[in-house]
C-alpha cells in the first residue's frame, strides 16, 4: 500500500512538472500587477460622467483584462461612439492615479528577477495602453526586467490578445512555439495563446477563476507567481 502511494505521488509530479521555456509573455493587469483600485475608481468616474451610478463590483470586475472598448460595449450596451467617449473620461482620471492605485503581486518581482538571471526573455502582452504599463512598472521597479512591451496606444483600443502576442513573437524573431509560454489571469490570455499555438499558464491569484482558466484550456494553473518556478 505504501509503495503504491509513493508511485502515485511520482506519477502526479510528472504530470504537473512544467517544462523549460525560454520566452515568457505576461499579461499585466491581474497577472503582474493588481491595478483594480485604479481601474474600478476610474470606471466609476467615467460612468458617473455618463450618467450611470455603478455600485455592482461584479460588473467592474469584467473590465480587468479585456480591452476597455469591448468592456464598455458588452457590459453597458453603449454605442461605439459612446464607448470611445467613456474611455477618454476613464483615462482622464486614470492617468493621474494609475501608479499610486496599484500594487505588484507578492512574488512577482522575485519571479521576474529569477527568470532574468536564468537567461530568459520576458515580454508584456497587455490590452492596457503602453504608457500606463511603463509608468506603473517603473513605479514598482519591475520595468528593468522586460525585453519588450506589446500594448495599446491611445489611437488603437481594439487589439486582440492574439495580435498583442504576435507582436511579442515578431520582436523575438518568431521562436519555436514550444519555447514560449503565455501567462495571464483571464480566458482572453489563454485563447490568445491557443490561437498562435502556445502553452499557457492561468494565474488564479488574479481575476480569473480556476474554472474559467481550465475551461479555456490553460496548460497550467498558477495559484501564486512562485508556481511558475
Amino acid at each position: 500500500m505504501y509503495l503504491l502511494f509513493i508511485k502515485k505521488i511520482i506519477q502526479f509530479n510528472k504530470v504537473i512538472k512544467l517544462k523549460e521555456y525560454k520566452y515568457y509573455l505576461f499579461d499585466f493587469d491581474g497577472t503582474l500587477c493588481d491595478t483594480t483600485s485604479g481601474i474600478f475608481n476610474s470606471i466609476i468616474y467615467a460612468l458617473d460622467c455618463y450618467g450611470i451610478k455603478e455600485t455592482d463590483i461584479k460588473k467592474l470586475e469584467y473590465f480587468v483584462g479585456p480591452p476597455l472598448f469591448e468592456s464598455f460595449k458588452t457590459v453597458y450596451g453603449v454605442s461605439d461612439e459612446d464607448a470611445v467617449w467613456l474611455i477618454a473620461k476613464y483615462r482622464e482620471r486614470y492617468k493621474l492615479k494609475a501608479a499610486e492605485e496599484s500594487e505588484i503581486y507578492d512574488g512577482v518581482k522575485a519571479l521576474l528577477e529569477r527568470l532574468k538571471k536564468g537567461g530568459k526573455k520576458i515580454a508584456v502582452a497587455s490590452s492596457k495602453p503602453k504608457v500606463f504599463v511603463e509608468e506603473i512598472s517603473a513605479f514598482h521597479g519591475i520595468d528593468i526586467y522586460y525585453d519588450f512591451i506589446s500594448a495599446e496606444d491611445f489611437k488603437n483600443n481594439h487589439s486582440s490578445k492574439e495580435q498583442l502576442i504576435n507582436a511579442c513573437l515578431d520582436f523575438f524573431g518568431n521562436p519555436p512555439e514550444e519555447q514560449v509560454i503565455m501567462v495571464g489571469d483571464r480566458f482572453y490570455d489563454i485563447d490568445g495563446a491557443k490561437a498562435v499555438g502556445l502553452d499557457s499558464a492561468g494565474a488564479v491569484y488574479g481575476f480569473g477563476t480556476a474554472e474559467e482558466l481550465e475551461n479555456a484550456g490553460a496548460t497550467y494553473i498558477l495559484n501564486t507567481p512562485n508556481d511558475l518556478y
